[in-house]
C-alpha cells in the first residue's frame, strides 16, 4: 500500500552513514547515485509507478515549484519510498475503545466467568 499520493509534499532523505574517516553523510553505497544530489530537497510527488523495476514502487516527485537550499540538477526524479519523508505532520490516528460489545457477546456460558 502507498505510503504517499500525487500532491503530497515531502523531501528527500538518502540512507545515511560514515565514510573511512568516521564522518558522517550519505551512505556510501548511495553517494555516488543521481539520486543523492537531491538529497535535502523538497518537492511535490507528481506520479506513482506501483510496479518499478523489480516489483518496487516508485514516486516521481517534482521540484519545481519549491526553493531549495540545494542546487537541483533536474526538475523531477523518481525515488524508493524508503528515500522520502512526508514534510507534513500528522496527527496519530486514535479509536477510540468500544466498551459496549453486543449483548451476548461479553459473556461466557460458563455462569461467574464473564469479562
Amino acid at each position: 500500500m502507498a505510503q504517499y499520493a500525487p500532491g503530497d509534499e515531502v523531501k528527500v532523505q538518502m540512507p545515511r552513514g560514515k565514510n573511512k574517516r568516521g564522518v558522517g553523510g550519505i551512505n556510501v553505497m548511495y553517494a555516488t547515485s543521481q539520486e543523492a544530489k537531491f538529497d535535502g530537497a523538497v518537492g511535490t510527488v507528481t506520479q506513482i509507478n506501483p510496479r518499478g523495476p523489480l516489483g518496487i514502487p516508485l514516486y516521481l516527485v517534482d521540484f519545481t515549484k519549491h526553493e531549495n537550499k540545494v542546487a537541483i540538477p533536474w526538475q523531477g526524479q523518481w525515488f524508493r519510498e524508503e528515500w522520502i519523508v512526508s514534510t507534513e505532520r500528522r496527527e496519530p490516528v486514535i479509536q477510540p475503545a468500544d466498551h459496549g460489545a453486543v449483548s451476548g457477546y461479553a459473556r461466557t456460558s460458563v455462569p461467574g466467568e464473564s469479562s
